[in-house]
């Protein structure tokens, strides 16, 4: 037994304990099986544009092209079947489960990294207790094997982390490459580290006690551009214009029919006086159906009548969405609303921390089934015969329930340590992840949708990071106590 405690400081063996608690709960309550929600569909159908359109004629409408790049790339080129191939040996396509080790190792990479950065003593201990909080009491391991780029948004905040501390040069040039890959992975990336590192660079107090130089900030902020700018350019090569996104617009405005403001705006202006009504007549559709908006963005956003086709739909819609939105901000009574409803999404967007969001029984018939069948097969046949998903058989109220209260347990210990023993590096690391988290919630709130799977991707650093500084805490507190009756 001593020995195996002594093998406990090697923390490569503290890896591979945490690896394994990551992927137990997987094998046992999803039989090793994916994860899948309506919108994997849409991922993969990417796949499909990519090879027989092209890259240009495959950037979806909706969402980032990259995620479905990366599942592309997984297809083609992940294992030996590409080299094989080349000597006219044919292998079926590597499993989805194969691909998505790259985000899960890279995520149990950085996190080991922060971790290891963070706490100068008791590494092990630190490790061991805050990796399996993260791997068995959060929601985490229920994103590792979903077909979704949400794993790849708490990969942005742990190798940002890892950037802004790390002395080592191979260290800063893997996690620059990491930070911009997840960063372009998702739409809400973009903002979502730009916001990040400005609030980092700004904050001093936070800067001086974490030991971030400006020069490291700085550049953190400028690696924030350099997403927006691949992605930006690659729009106009596309030919979709200088823009991010083809269809933000109609993401805005979902928002403005959910918060209100829609509303609002059509009462305070007459379909009379308005200077919109003559060069987009198809405005009158919403006086029409004034009282009676989407109460949900995705009500509007992924239905065609009777608002947004009639008003010109995905592609024809932008000059007179965005015509409108404009029109809110320079109303001052509309943008109070603007602030109002922004920071009621974000605080709904925070309390929404559960597991299960979007992970119900899929049509054998729609676009998961025919995309998984066309370019996984052994995806399909394993997630539609047997997996736990697709028959109903995890109880998702249990598990999120011993959630709460585990995050619960552990954030009133950190509070109540970090107030008695005050440790102003604790507590500003505390602070940088619930900033983290808070960014990630405004963001998805108002410009996407309030969905517990958007805020859980996240909200799992909380109990990570309070389960290193508890244990932290009190293990310094022992050392203290030793030396002190010596």
């Amino acid at each position: 037994m001593k020995t195996f405690w002594h093998r406990l400081v090697n923390t490569e063996n503290a890896l591979r304990m945490a690896t394994l608690l990551l992927f137990l709960p997987m094998f046992f309550f999803t039989q090793g099986s994916i994860l899948c929600t309506t919108d994997t569909g849409a991922y993969l159908q990417t796949i499909s544009n990519l090879e027989s359109q092209g890259l240009a004629a495959a950037i979806p409408m909706d969402r980032s092209v990259f995620y479905g790049l990366f599942l592309w790339a997984g297809k083609h080129y992940f294992g030996i079947g590409p080299l094989l191939s080349q000597f006219g040996i044919a292998l079926e396509p590597p499993f989805l489960f194969e691909i998505l080790l790259v985000p899960c190792i890279l995520l149990l990479l950085g996190a080991l990294k922060l971790l290891k950065i963070t706490f100068t003593q008791h590494k092990v201990w630190i490790i061991a207790i805050a990796l399996s909080t993260a791997t068995l009491l959060t929601p985490l391991p229920w994103f590792i094997f979903q077909v979704m780029p949400d794993v790849f948004t708490p990969l942005v905040f742990l190798y940002a982390m890892v950037f802004l501390q790390s002395t080592s040069r191979g260290t800063i040039i893997l996690s620059t490459c990491v930070v911009l890959f997840a960063a372009l992975m998702h739409h809400s990336h973009l903002p979502l580290l730009t916001a990040f590192a400005a609030g980092i660079h700004l904050i001093k107090p936070l800067r001086n006690n974490l030991g971030f130089s400006p020069q490291q900030t700085k550049k953190l902020f400028a690696l924030s551009f350099l997403s927006w700018i691949i992605t930006i350019t690659l729009n106009v090569w596309a030919g979709n214009g200088l823009t991010p996104s083809k269809g933000s617009h109609v993401f805005l405005m979902g928002k403005l029919c959910e918060n209100g403001i829609l509303k609002a705006y059509l009462d305070e202006t007459p379909i009379q006086t308005n200077p919109l009504a003559q060069s987009h007549p198809e405005i009158a559709v919403f006086y029409q159906h004034k009282n009676n908006l989407p109460q949900h963005a995705w009500d509007f956003v992924w239905n065609e009548q009777p608002l947004l086709g009639p008003t010109g739909g995905w592609h024809h819609s932008k000059d007179l969405y965005l015509g409108i939105y404009k029109a809110t901000l320079t109303s001052p009574k509309l943008l109070l609303k603007h602030v109002e409803a922004a920071v009621a999404a974000t605080v709904h967007q925070l309390l929404l921390n559960h597991a299960g969001d979007g992970l119900e029984p899929i049509s054998p018939d729609g676009a998961v089934a025919n995309e998984l069948k066309k370019h996984f097969p052994s995806d399909y046949h394993g997630f539609f015969g047997h997996s736990a998903q697709q028959q109903s058989r995890i109880n998702f109220g249990a598990f999120n329930q011993a959630y709460d209260i585990v995050a619960l347990v552990w954030i009133t210990l950190c509070l109540l340590l970090l107030y008695k023993f005050p440790n102003p590096q604790y507590a500003w690391l505390l602070t940088v992840t619930v900033f983290f988290v808070i960014c990630n919630a405004f963001f998805t709130a108002n410009l996407a949708n309030i969905l517990s799977r958007l805020n859980a991707r996240t909200f799992w650093l909380i109990p990570l990071v309070c389960a290193g500084i508890v244990t932290a805490t009190l293990l310094n507190l022992r050392d203290n106590h030793r030396q002190s009756t010596r």
